[in-house]
């Protein structure tokens, strides 16, 4: 089942991400639908709908359809009528007619706990897509990478190393290979790249501590971005072998580094949306009973 509700958390999302913009171009993401149709309509998942992710992927199909019956746009060749009432039902009582898959800030407000006990702050972290072009000052992005440098490692190897990228040109072309920033490069002027170097691992037992070490260095990362009020959106970077080469052709890191997350980073609007993002209920990942 897991396996199951990765993949629909990954079609819902990208749902989600469409509804971020401005002008929401009519009948997107068709496929996207077609793929969440025939997990939704699996008994195993209609079963596990009270799940938090599989409840908000019903709630994104129903806010999908409810937004083109408001523009009057026909989609009827891959989402009817009766998946949607199908959809609705499976919901019962949990269907929220004002729910939304993407949520309206202004800026103000979105970073006024910046600097609030770590409940609210945390709490306050969100991924922006929409910039507004501006170059931030290399003094601030300094700052917050030096705040950055407090995060745990390993037998205190630091083995994380972070690339400002601002070639505009190098931007595109790097960001064409990650392939998951589509329709929002535009505004992206400055490139975050985190690494993590293998030299600094010896055993066999060690082989992944560069993605745990990298990881942890990143989460710290995000939290410091956010404490400068410097817009960000991590990029995964989950390649092949052969996009790493072509990545080599546009950037130079060293062979002994891995890429760990590129960050798209730059100045909010005064006025931005960002995916709702549903987090997973206490419940579903706290074990306290025998194991």
């Amino acid at each position: 089942f897991n396996k199951k509700e990765a993949k629909i958390i990954l079609y819902y999302h990208s749902v989600e991400k469409g509804l971020l913009y401005k002008k929401i171009r009519p009948r997107f993401a068709q496929e996207r639908i077609k793929n969440l149709h025939i997990f939704l309509n699996e008994g195993t998942v209609i079963k596990k709908s009270n799940l938090s992710q599989i409840r908000v992927a019903y709630q994104v199909m129903c806010e999908y359809y409810e937004f083109h019956l408001k523009i009057d746009v026909k989609i009827d060749d891959y989402f009817s009528l009766e998946q949607y009432n199908s959809y609705k039902n499976i919901l019962s009582d949990a269907y929220d007619k004002s729910f939304s898959g993407a949520i309206a800030y202004k800026k103000d407000d979105f970073y006024m706990h910046n600097q609030s006990n770590f409940y609210d702050f945390s709490s306050s972290r969100k991924s922006i897509r929409d910039f507004t072009g501006e170059i931030i000052d290399t003094a601030i992005i300094e700052k917050a990478i030096s705040l950055a440098l407090n995060s745990p490692s390993v037998c205190n190897r630091q083995s994380s190393k972070v690339y400002l990228l601002q070639d505009k040109a190098k931007i595109d072309k790097v960001l064409s290979i990650q392939n998951g920033f589509t329709g929002h490069t535009e505004n992206v002027k400055q490139l975050l790249i985190v690494s993590s170097d293998r030299n600094y691992f010896f055993s066999v037992g060690e082989r992944n501590q560069l993605y745990i070490d990298g990881g942890i260095f990143l989460m710290n990362l995000l939290y410091c971005l956010h404490f400068y009020k410097i817009a960000n959106c991590p990029a995964n970077w989950g390649k092949t072998y052969k996009d790493e080469t072509k990545l080599a052709s546009v950037i130079n890191i060293p062979a002994s580094e891995k890429i760990i997350c590129m960050i798209p980073i730059g100045i909010a609007k005064e006025d931005f949306k960002i995916t709702l993002s549903q987090r997973r209920d206490l419940s579903e990942i706290y074990k306290h009973k025998n194991i």
